[in-house]
């Protein structure tokens, strides 16, 4: 039986994973240790046999906590091999001036997320067993929100996998918070498409202020290590707000006027 998650919500109970991932920790425990590397090792979602990356961290860390250094080594770097995908996807070279660089030090903040969980910070990666996705995405905004990009460009609504456009999480969040839309519109295709038209339509100011909320940066911080998008463009945060509300103005009259069509 798959070992529970250590870590407690407010009300005292533990966190449990989604029923589909519990089932896939009940069948990888029946194959030997060979044949679920293998299983491990497959990388496109597509693939038939594709192992969701929340099993992944599970048999990761529990190879970690039964001395099999040679197996935990070998499904770390498999699991790092998924986040480098998912980076080079996020964080384009095309997109992103220095995003190289930038992949690697989130990469390398992650790989020290996973030192931490295994010297005992117990429940660290416990949501990464939950929801993967969600959970890793949260992590590389607050990583990027640290590290700053030298240039931004409007960040894509969706991430390049190889199911087609499936929106992060952190980008319907912010779309929803500055448009006031219904969460449910974003899973519509056409109504990512008319957005992502509609921003480029934006003046340069505007649509650099929009990209940058899209990523996950807020407008101004008192801590001085958040790199926020005032202090990337080098404005006040007034400037910045105004900006903000203006792009918000012109996007919903556009997204207005296509639906009236």
């Amino acid at each position: 039986m798959p070992e529970p998650l250590k870590r407690k919500k407010k009300d005292g109970t533990s966190y449990e994973r989604p029923p589909e991932i519990e089932a896939w920790l009940k069948k990888l425990e029946t194959v030997d240790v060979a044949e679920r590397l293998r299983q491990f090792a497959t990388l496109s979602r597509k693939s038939i046999g594709y192992v969701p990356s929340e099993a992944l961290v599970y048999f990761l860390r529990r190879a970690w906590a039964d001395g099999m250094q040679g197996d935990f080594e070998k499904i770390f770097r498999i699991l790092m091999k998924r986040i480098e995908q998912s980076l080079c996807s996020a964080i384009s070279d095309s997109r992103m001036t220095g995003a190289r660089g930038i992949r690697e030090e989130i990469m390398d903040r992650f790989a020290e997320r996973i030192a931490k969980d295994c010297k005992g910070r117990t429940g660290l990666l416990d949501f990464y067993e939950i929801r993967f996705d969600k959970a890793f995405a949260a992590f590389r905004t607050s990583a990027l929100r640290q590290i700053g990009p030298t240039v931004v460009d409007t960040m894509p609504l969706g991430t390049d996998e190889d199911d087609g456009l499936e929106i992060s999480a952190e980008v319907e969040a912010a779309a929803a918070d500055f448009l006031g839309g219904d969460p449910e519109k974003f899973d519509d295709p056409a109504f990512r498409l008319e957005l992502t038209a509609a921003i480029d339509c934006l003046p340069d100011d505007q649509k650099q202020i929009i990209g940058l909320l899209l990523q996950g940066f807020q407008i101004d911080s008192k801590d001085k290590n958040i790199m926020t998008i005032a202090r990337i463009l080098q404005c006040d945060e007034r400037t910045v707000r105004n900006r903000r509300d203006r792009a918000c103005k012109a996007l919903k009259a556009i997204l207005q006027e296509e639906s009236a069509q």
